[in-house]
């Protein structure tokens, strides 16, 4: 006879559909759930820290310079500088032919970095207002919100040399006076490494504003950590909840509901396009870069010494012509459109799946997933295979229209080879990733709309003013006691201190709309203060409401509960 735990557990299958849950105010959250003092406070602490992350800043500037500087030739600057060595009037020739003066890259080099990183730090304010509104408890797991608020404060301080490496080759190309008269070999090498130098960038400032020491909280590390070996049991399992909470979101989604077909709506299909693409600056991008720096590095070298004898090396040829821009940009919107679409036809195409499904649940080992939801497995991995189909079909278009015109260069061709060799397969394992953690998300939706993660927090900051102020605002403080009222037991003492930290919260059940806190913004716009009970209120039947000065008779079978200080001193 087997044991209990050897025999085989029933499938877990057939689960209902997740049950959507109804999103809190946040203006009504209590000031014990909220992290920070205030967005003020949020911003000095940001300011105080921003010595790190400036100084990587900083250093991204000054590469940024020299890759612009030296990007108008990079073999030319090369080889000045190794000509400098036995004479420096080799190099002082080299920065007038390429455009440049020595007061000039002076200036540049002494001033713009350093402006640069000022107006990153002027960003700083705008920072907690991207981090204020989020609640901890929507994210799975703390280690899900910690960097969800790294991310929004890096992608704050990371805008302007995005923006300059976004806007500098439209610049070029819309003719603006500058050393790059064109988009040749060497500044797309410049650019290729620039590229490289934004995710490098992106990473260092990304660690160095996390969210432990941005709000000071307990690192998602440490959580999980104390969620599986403190010895304390209650410990260790409120730390474990803490750390991770079970996703409702179970796959497959049951036939006929939304979520089986969400992925080719436009929502799902632009979701899963915008998760593709982030996992894309993580799979392709960086190989994009190499390549980038390799193939237009050997393009300018070539180009140099074939043309070393040119007396102004600014004025170079682009090795991409004006046909592949023209081709190029409607087949990649086409690919994305198709990637975008990948997820929802691997769900059809996965349907054979469904019966070798034996539990539906999520588990955060994606191994585990694999082995007891095949038909996840399969749609996270058709998604790969299509998008890196459609990739490979996308540079099988571009190069038969190119030979057709007769517009493909050398460089060219060894850009699509290598696309196809290296960059294809990547993008397949990036929309592979990004369908692992956010197959969900494209199906159903976030999954704070279905759960709430146990965690003591509800909101980073208060949307205005402080916790203090808001500990004061009589709709919170009405919130509070109406939801100590409805969890149940004995929360009388809760109650108590509620009352005795500030004023006596007592409405009137026949009061139109006083169950409701949101009655309070209906009297504040006809310009009525909320009345809580006060000598001479109408509520209690003071001297100016009925009953004369004298006390209100209650009705029958109603009898007064000790909810406040006044209550409980009478009891």
């Amino acid at each position: 006879m087997t044991s209990p735990p050897s025999r085989p557990l029933p499938p877990l299958t057939a689960l209902p559909p997740p049950r959507e849950l109804p999103r809190e105010e946040t203006h009504l959250v209590p000031p014990p759930e909220i992290i920070a003092e205030s967005k003020r406070a949020l911003t000095g602490r940001l300011l105080r820290i921003f010595w790190a992350p400036g100084l990587v800043l900083l250093g991204l500037w000054y590469v940024l310079l020299i890759l612009y500087v030296t990007g108008a030739s990079p073999t030319f600057w090369f080889l000045s500088g190794l000509a400098a060595l036995g004479d420096p009037m080799f190099l002082r020739s080299a920065i007038s032919s390429l455009g440049f003066s020595s007061s000039g890259l002076w200036t540049a080099f002494g001033l713009l970095p350093v402006a640069a990183t000022a107006l990153s730090l002027a960003l700083v304010p705008l920072a907690p207002s991207a981090i204020a509104g989020m609640d901890p408890r929507r994210f799975l797991g703390e280690a899900g919100f910690q960097a969800a608020v790294s991310t929004r404060l890096t992608a704050i301080l990371m805008l302007p040399p995005v923006l300059v490496v976004t806007a500098l080759p439209l610049s070029v190309a819309l003719g603006v006076p500058q050393p790059w008269s064109g988009l040749g070999a060497g500044p797309l090498m410049a650019l290729s490494l620039g590229l490289g130098a934004i995710l490098l960038g992106w990473v260092l400032v990304r660690r160095t504003v996390s969210a432990p020491r941005v709000l000071g909280v307990e690192s998602a590390a440490t959580l999980e950590t104390t969620g599986r070996l403190d010895r304390d049991l209650e410990v260790r399992r409120a730390a474990a909840q803490r750390a991770l909470a079970q996703d409702r979101r179970h796959l497959p989604p049951n036939p006929g509901t939304p979520a089986a077909s969400a992925a080719l709506t436009p929502r799902g299909a632009l979701l899963a396009l915008g998760l593709i693409t982030r996992a894309s600056l993580t799979w392709v991008a960086p190989a994009a870069a190499g390549l980038g720096w390799l193939v237009f590095g050997i393009a300018d070298l070539v180009t140099t010494f074939s043309g070393i004898t040119q007396t102004d090396l600014t004025q170079v040829s682009s090795p991409l012509q004006w046909q592949l821009v023209a081709i190029g940009a409607p087949v990649a919107g086409l690919v994305a459109l198709g990637v975008s679409l990948a997820p929802g036809l691997a769900v059809l195409a996965a349907q054979n799946q469904r019966g070798l499904v034996i539990d539906q649940r999520t588990y955060a080992s994606w191994a585990h997933r694999a082995r007891v939801n095949p038909w996840e497995a399969r749609v996270v991995s058709l998604t790969g295979w299509f998008s890196a189909v459609l990739a490979l079909f996308g540079l099988a278009v571009t190069a038969v229209m190119l030979a057709l015109l007769g517009a493909a260069t050398p460089v060219t061709w060894v850009g699509i080879v290598a696309g196809a060799v290296v960059l294809t397969p990547l993008l397949g394992v990036g929309a592979s990733a990004a369908m692992k953690s956010g197959l969900r998300d494209v199906l159903y939706g976030p999954a704070g709309d279905f759960m709430r993660r146990e965690t003591p927090y509800a909101l980073v900051a208060p949307d205005l003013g402080t916790r203090a102020q808001r500990a004061k605002d009589p709709a919170v403080r009405a919130a509070l006691r109406q939801r100590l009222q409805a969890e149940g037991g004995d929360h009388t003492l809760a109650i108590f201190d509620l009352d005795a930290a500030g004023e006596r919260l007592w409405v009137d059940d026949d009061e139109p709309g006083a169950r409701d806190t949101a009655v309070r913004a209906a009297d504040l716009a006809q310009g009525r203060l909320p009345d809580f009970g006060g000598e001479g209120s109408a509520l209690t039947g003071g001297e100016d409401g009925p009953g004369g000065g004298y006390p209100r008779e209650e009705p029958p079978g109603r009898h007064e509960i000790p909810d406040s200080v006044t209550g409980l001193r009478k009891r």
